[in-house]
């Protein structure tokens, strides 16, 4: 998931390959000259030692970020970071879900599994994530995220609350806000055999 901070700063949040470290969660940041011909790393943070991929990342603010991924075993978090204009990132401890220095695991909205994600900022301090979830079934949960980084959830799949919108094998969602207060997702359904 790659993101702009400012005119020429970057994000990119990625894991690892699934070889060298089990698919570990990482934050880094890139400046990218206007004519495209240079690119720089910035900073780098190794924000969740156990597993880090199907990221999403969305600002919140102008200079906090939210990022929906499956962590350790492939369960539904949400983590929040401070990323200033000179590429800087910074994980909020509000909870740490692992004793390691970068960690930065706010919320765990499905202890079961989430995976394609696709997180949106919707309007105000509320945020919508689309992803798949149990059985490969298709899941909406929202969140309100305050400019301080803390996560409240507001229907969730561990909350038992969420909307599941459709059922087996849903993979590469897209959310997109269409008005104020209307979404649209697109998605692919694998059928049997493969084809979707």
């Amino acid at each position: 998931s790659f993101v702009q901070v400012d005119s020429d700063t970057y994000a990119l949040a990625y894991a690892s390959a699934a070889t060298a470290t089990n698919q570990e969660g990482f934050i880094a940041t890139f400046t990218i000259s206007s004519d495209g011909t240079t690119i720089t790393e910035v900073a780098s943070l190794h924000h969740d030692t156990d597993h880090g991929s199907h990221n999403s990342l969305v600002q919140v603010d102008s200079d906090t970020y939210a990022l929906a991924y499956a962590g350790e075993n492939t369960d539904g978090y949400i983590s929040t970071f401070t990323i200033d204009s000179d590429g800087d990132i910074t994980p909020i401890r509000i909870q740490n879900h692992a004793a390691f220095e970068s960690a930065s695991a706010n919320l765990e909205h499905d202890t079961t599994v989430a995976e394609w994600s696709s997180f949106i900022h919707v309007d105000s301090d509320i945020f919508a994530l689309a992803y798949t979830g149990t059985g490969g079934d298709g899941f909406i949960s929202t969140f309100t995220i305050d400019s301080d980084g803390v996560i409240t959830a507001v229907k969730t799949h561990a909350a038992g609350n969420n909307v599941e919108h459709t059922l087996d094998n849903v993979r590469h969602n897209a959310l997109v806000k269409v008005d104020s207060e209307t979404l649209a997702l697109a998605y692919n359904q694998m059928g049997t055999g493969g084809t979707g």
